[in-house]
């Protein structure tokens, strides 16, 4: 909640600052914003990739477990400050990419690989934890990408995401909810998305975080993996 300054020393009117004020925290807010969903979109796509190599390997469950269990093992020791290669976690990348590899091309801003296989925008800027919760939940690609939309336009944190899939939304009401008004402040749900964003366990743990940081840290990291990934 912004506090309003009563009073002010010369220099500027208070009108005039309370006005700054807000528009350097709708800005801030929006930064945050803009930086979860870039994180989340790269922890995705990398997902995506290692799912998409697993099924070209042809591995299932069974047979491929071996493998799956020692690849999981490798890549901990390689990465051992990050989080995110259990074998569930591995099978669950794999799960991925099968599921949506078959979207439909004309899809607006979905995003195809070598063979034109696609991974939707919108699953791409959706959280971890949340594409995990939909691939559990549901088996229809149609359904999952209608929750997948309302999850990112609305920004639904995972739980109400849950309740939303519970209610079984998509065959009681076709259209998604309506979103609010963008034009003059950020909607709080997404600030509550991003916050639960930045804060996620698998993002947390891809940037090598595995403790309760400072915020000036966090930015600092982050910033650091934008970099490296715009090399």
């Amino acid at each position: 909640m912004i506090k309003i300054i009563k009073t002010m020393e010369k220099g500027i009117s208070t009108n005039k600052y309370n006005e700054m004020l807000r528009e350097i925290i709708a800005e801030v807010k929006m930064t945050r914003v803009v930086i979860a969903n870039r994180l989340s979109s790269s922890v995705t796509q990398l997902y995506w990739n290692i799912g998409k190599r697993l099924t070209s390997e042809k591995l299932e469950k069974g047979y491929g477990g071996k493998v799956v269990e020692q690849l999981s093992v490798d890549l901990k020791s390689e990465f051992p400050d990050t989080e995110g290669f259990s074998p569930r976690s591995l099978w669950d990348m794999k799960r991925l990419y099968e599921f949506y590899k078959e979207t439909d091309k004309n899809l607006p801003q979905a995003v195809a690989d070598s063979k034109n296989n696609i991974l939707p925008q919108v699953v791409a800027v959706l959280p971890w934890g949340h594409n995990r919760l939909i691939l559990s939940k549901i088996k229809d690609r149609q359904e999952a990408l209608y929750y997948t939309e309302a999850a990112v336009k609305m920004g639904w944190t995972r739980n109400l995401l849950l309740n939303f899939i519970k209610a079984d939304t998509y065959h009681n009401a076709k259209e998604l909810p309506k979103p609010h008004n963008f034009e003059t402040t950020l909607p709080e749900h997404l600030q509550e998305q991003a916050d639960e964003m930045l804060k996620s366990t698998y993002n947390l743990g891809f940037l090598g975080i595995k403790h309760q940081i400072k915020e000036k840290e966090l930015e600092r990291r982050l910033v650091e993996k934008i970099k490296y990934r715009r090399v």
